[in-house]
């Protein structure tokens, strides 16, 4: 009689540890939110990787300097981005999808730097733009890398038409943080004015820098003497204030907008970095538990 009270109560325990053992801890939900999430982006790295080799092929350009990475779309975006993103999504696409520790390990590091290199870029664009003495004082001049722009405008159509793009979509000139940054132009030898320069477009700015106003027509003309006359006078015709400049004034009156739009690119890796851990943590936890089930 004693043992038989004594039974059921064993095999209960039984059916419970049988019952734990087979459940896995690894939920479905966040492996494969991760899963899928990673494969969009593997997929669409991949693509814009291929195009972006594709017209360097195309071009036969060589990247020499760093405003040719900075001033090239399909080197910046196509290139180096695909790069990076095809990497990070390689490793949470099949570390997630194997639930191997190794590739989720190196996916959760890669996204968490990235994480910090922006989080660090950010803080320097605070810097630049509300203490430049802290920049000086260190010898860091971002001005004079982005200054080779200028002086390569005509040597890569893409690069020319990035910056003609950004001087029109910010109505500046040239790239210094000063009102009057159209003087950069000097710097690149068709537009300088030495007596010494043959070029038709000396003195002059490119049509980008000019004042459109609705309705009118492009004058590609309208930047001529620019650079010989005072900044009253080129005013009148031209967007004189350097695109930094003109970068730090919209920032400054739309600190909402760019903290929203921080926010949105930071929350979305950090969840990422919170499912990859809990992944790695659940996966740990079931071969904890396959090692108890061999005891």
């Amino acid at each position: 009689m004693e043992d038989r009270g004594q039974e059921p109560e064993f095999e209960t325990q039984s059916r419970r540890r049988d019952s734990y053992l087979d459940r896995s801890e690894v939920s479905s939900c966040v492996k494969y939110i991760l899963f899928f999430t990673n494969l969009i982006l593997f997929v669409a790295a991949a693509g814009a990787l291929g195009l972006g080799i594709w017209i360097q092929v195309l071009k036969g350009k060589v990247v020499l300097h760093l405003v040719d990475l900075l001033f090239d779309p399909s080197v910046m975006i196509m290139c180096l981005g695909g790069s990076v993103t095809f990497l990070v999504a390689f490793f949470g696409c099949f570390g997630s999808l194997r639930e191997n520790l190794v590739l989720l390990t190196i996916y959760h590091t890669l996204v968490t730097l990235l994480l910090l290199v922006e989080l660090a870029l950010v803080v320097f664009v605070f810097v630049f733009y509300f203490s430049p003495e802290t920049l000086e004082s260190l010898n860091i001049v971002p001005e004079d890398a982005l200054r080779d722009a200028i002086v390569k405008y005509r040597d890569d159509p893409d690069m020319q038409d990035l910056i003609d793009g950004i001087q029109e979509m910010m109505d500046c000139c040239g790239v210094s943080n000063t009102p009057t940054g159209y003087r950069d132009w000097n710097e690149n030898i068709y537009f300088n004015c030495s007596d010494f320069n043959p070029s038709h477009e000396r003195c002059s700015v490119p049509f980008s820098c000019c004042v459109l106003n609705p309705g009118d027509k492009i004058n590609i003309l309208c930047g001529n003497s620019a650079l010989e006359v005072t900044t009253e006078v080129a005013e009148k015709a031209i967007h004189p204030e350097g695109c930094l400049y003109k970068l730090g004034v919209w920032i400054q009156r739309n600190s909402l907008i760019v903290g929203g739009s921080t926010l949105g690119i930071f929350i979305p890796q950090i969840i990422a970095i919170c499912f990859a851990k809990q992944l790695k943590d659940q996966i740990e936890a079931q071969t904890a538990k396959w090692k108890f089930d061999r005891t």
